[in-house]
């Protein structure tokens, strides 16, 4: 997330960095290089124009000594305004049992994923239970794909509900308060917030649910449509704020920035992979650390401590030893992928966003049933002790695990390249690890 727009800023700030006091000339080449950055980021060009003119006013009214690192000052100034301009942090109002949450929006933002991605947070985070309905009569098997996901999850969801006149909403609440339920998540049929005839009607479904709270769904990577989008459905419906989906992707970002200012509703929520775990509170100053390149190191140990297993700590306390076998490889790659994109972790870490694009992350995104298939083929003494692994032996283990001897070479050859970083690791923290990318 926010990759384009971290890059831009990160490289600005770098070469500022080795110029010492700024001028006011200065001051203004770099604004000027950020807000350029900022509109290619599909920011909107009133945000841009608001947040610069309030960055410059600040800056140039404090008097910057040698004691300041002037560059360092303007990145902390501009950060303070993207987190200004995002607002904060806002969360889904549930007041009592029977209450509504409506998700609405366009077809194929991910408003069913989303769900139960929400259902599964208001369950682990508030210890909520959840009841899922769909009204999606629109899309074919739009109830059956919620049904499916519900299930696979552990919530219970609404079955009995048909097309013809929306029977069984009003006796959805009595339904849900049966099971035991603390309040109902509806998914409402994707539609064009131009087509009046579908937004009318989606209107009176609102009218009929009385919800707590409407959430509109939103596709990240839309780019300044979804400010008109956003206009279109509160002209029209109304909702409360907004969940933003595909965050994960190769977004620029700019719509999630210009939301709050422009439309003045409040985000809850990123979708940030496909997970049904991958849904994150939105978090403005977090997200501002991340576009300026100095990490979200909070997010990182939540996201540890979420996945983390007794497995996990078992592995790490034998490395902290000096020991790295290829059991506690496999440990390593599969909490890693429980933890999700590598490329976002690598965001999280101050100074390792620039990173990404000289580390060979596919280590990581490799089907860990290869992996396991050879390292199963080895002998405990082979797994215990990776020096003894002579070409002989390669062959035998390409052979039994239905892999090629390249493959084998492939995975020992990152094997130690782990080993090697751990080493780092344990010797020079994360300024190690940095020498050892560059």
């Amino acid at each position: 997330m926010f990759e384009f727009l971290q890059e831009k800023i990160t490289k600005l700030f770098d070469k500022l960095s080795k110029r010492g006091l700024l001028s006011e000339k200065d001051i203004d080449e770099a604004l000027k290089d950020v807000r350029i950055a900022l509109l290619e980021a599909d920011v909107h060009y009133r945000v841009v124009r608001d947040l610069l003119d309030d960055v410059k006013r600040k800056v140039m009214g404090e008097e910057l000594s040698k004691s300041i690192n002037p560059s360092q000052y303007l990145l902390k100034t501009l950060k303070t305004e993207l987190i200004g301009i995002m607002g904060t942090p806002a969360t889904v109002r549930i007041g009592g049992t029977g209450d509504i949450v409506m998700l609405l929006g366009l077809q194929g933002t991910g408003k069913t994923t989303t769900a139960v991605k929400l259902a599964k947070h208001m369950r682990d985070k508030r210890g909520l239970k959840p009841y899922l309905v769909s009204i999606d009569f629109n899309r074919p098997a739009a109830q059956e794909q919620l049904i499916t996901l519900a299930k696979a999850n552990g919530f219970p969801v609404h079955e009995d509900i048909s097309a013809k006149g929306f029977p069984g909403l009003h006796d959805i609440r009595l339904v849900s308060a049966r099971q035991g339920c603390d309040f109902i998540i509806v998914d409402t049929a994707g539609r064009l917030h131009i087509d009046t005839d579908l937004v009318n009607e989606l209107k009176q479904v609102k009218s009929t649910l009385q919800p707590a709270q409407t959430i509109l769904v939103i596709d990240s990577m839309m780019g300044h449509d979804v400010l008109k989008m956003a206009e279109g459905f509160q002209q029209g419906v109304g909702y409360d704020g907004a969940i933003f989906t595909k965050f994960e992707g190769d977004t620029r970002g700019g719509a999630v920035i210009s939301f709050r200012k422009i439309i003045n509703k409040p985000i809850y929520y990123v979708g940030v992979g496909e997970a049904v775990s991958a849904l994150e509170p939105f978090d403005p100053e977090r997200l501002a650390a991340r576009i300026v390149g100095s990490g979200d190191m909070d997010g990182l140990v939540e996201k540890v401590a979420e996945v983390v297993t007794g497995d996990d700590v078992r592995h790490a306390q034998r490395m902290a030893k000096g020991k790295f076998t290829f059991p506690d490889f496999i440990q390593q790659l599969k909490m890693m992928k429980r933890l999700g994109s590598v490329e976002s972790l690598f965001d999280m870490v101050p100074g390792f966003g620039k990173l990404k694009k000289s580390v060979r992350t596919d280590t990581m995104k490799q089907d860990l049933k290869v992996y396991e298939a050879i390292i199963n083929s080895m002998t405990n003494q082979e797994r215990n002790n990776p020096d003894i692994l002579n070409g002989k032996r390669r062959q035998r283990i390409a052979q039994g695990s239905g892999t090629k001897p390249e493959d084998v070479n492939r995975l020992i050859k990152r094997f130690f390249e782990s080993q090697r970083m751990m080493d780092i690791l344990q010797k020079g923290g994360i300024k190690g690890i940095q020498r050892f990318l560059q």
